[in-house]
């Protein structure tokens, strides 16, 4: 039995690839605040900010899957909050492989997430690909690039196979993103944000986790993937779609950016910007998409979040 260390394992992404590893006949253990080794699933303490970590993981780790990482959205920007995102995401890469180093333990391989935020909050035509190299200078941009550069010394100084899978938007009946969306349009006020014609990056969360699944037992996959579904929508599309999905009315005006800005402040870069993304490199490598439609992701995460509501 191969044993999958994840970071950031109590987020709604490591608990649902948890499950899915564990149906596959996984052991799974995280990386937590507290130590709890007789848990379910055995925690093993870390603590980035004083450079403690568990040896006895990563001695035991076939596989890591690093999603430890405060959440972005969760909080207006300011200058402490930002060194936080970007701390959460960078010192704990760099406290995995350094401690893999001095153990002088290989794993199999490194799986990293990302963000499509690495191409930036400008909204263009193009269809960006992992080929792209950009160098933006917007916030969300500098951190997936320290981001990815962190996970990358995984690969160039301990000869470790890393996938980091570049993620849009989650759709999932626990996504606070999805249910923040859901917000207005319940209350018949659903709009397009700013001008509406930024493209919305998503994702349903069972494809998501499935890459990750994929990215572990594909020994051939290594380097950057967009997890993004194939279909493009921007969001004034996604929003009417969710409306819809909704049985909601769909009239109300444009949320106006200033409004955003003034509510959010620069994390309003995060509903404000976003350009198409290619999903092509992960089709190429054989993945299958069980949710390609947009509006099949929508119909089925509602129905799961009405079935928790009974």
């Amino acid at each position: 039995m191969k044993t999958v260390l994840i970071t950031g394992g109590s987020g709604m992404v490591g608990r649902r690839l948890s499950q899915l590893l564990i149906s596959k006949g996984y052991k799974v253990i995280w990386y937590s605040r507290e130590r709890y080794v007789k848990a379910k699933i055995p925690r093993y303490k870390w603590d980035y900010r004083n450079g403690y970590i568990d040896n006895e993981a990563l001695q035991v780790a076939d596989y890591i899957v690093h999603l430890a990482g405060a959440n972005i959205g969760e909080e207006k920007w300011t200058r402490s909050r930002k060194r936080s995102i970007v701390d959460s995401r960078v010192q704990t890469a760099n406290l995995l492989l350094d401690t893999l180093m001095k153990l002088g333990k290989r794993p199999e391989a490194f799986i990293s997430a990302s963000a499509v935020g690495y191409y930036g909050t400008g909204i263009s035509e193009s269809i960006f690909t992992e080929q792209d190299v950009l160098n933006g200078t917007d916030f969300l941009s500098t951190t997936c690039q320290q981001w990815e550069s962190a996970s990358k010394r995984v690969q160039d100084e301990l000869g470790v196979r890393t996938v980091i899978l570049r993620t849009g938007v989650v759709i999932s009946r626990d996504s606070d993103a999805f249910r923040k969306m859901m917000l207005p349009v319940r209350f018949g006020m659903g709009s397009p944000l700013g001008k509406g014609n930024q493209y919305l990056s998503w994702i349903h969360i069972d494809d998501l986790c499935n890459m990750y699944l994929k990215a572990i037992e594909d020994g051939g996959m290594f380097g950057v993937y967009n997890a993004v579904s194939p279909c493009h929508v921007t969001n004034a599309q996604f929003m009417r779609r969710l409306a819809r999905g909704m049985h909601r009315p769909f009239f109300m005006p444009n949320v106006p950016q200033f409004v955003l800005r003034i509510l959010m402040g620069e994390s309003a870069d995060l509903v404000l910007g976003g350009s198409r993304v290619s999903a092509e490199k992960i089709q190429q490598e054989g993945f299958k998409y069980q949710y390609s439609d947009v509006d099949k992701a929508i119909r089925t995460t509602l129905k799961a979040i009405a079935k928790d509501k009974k």
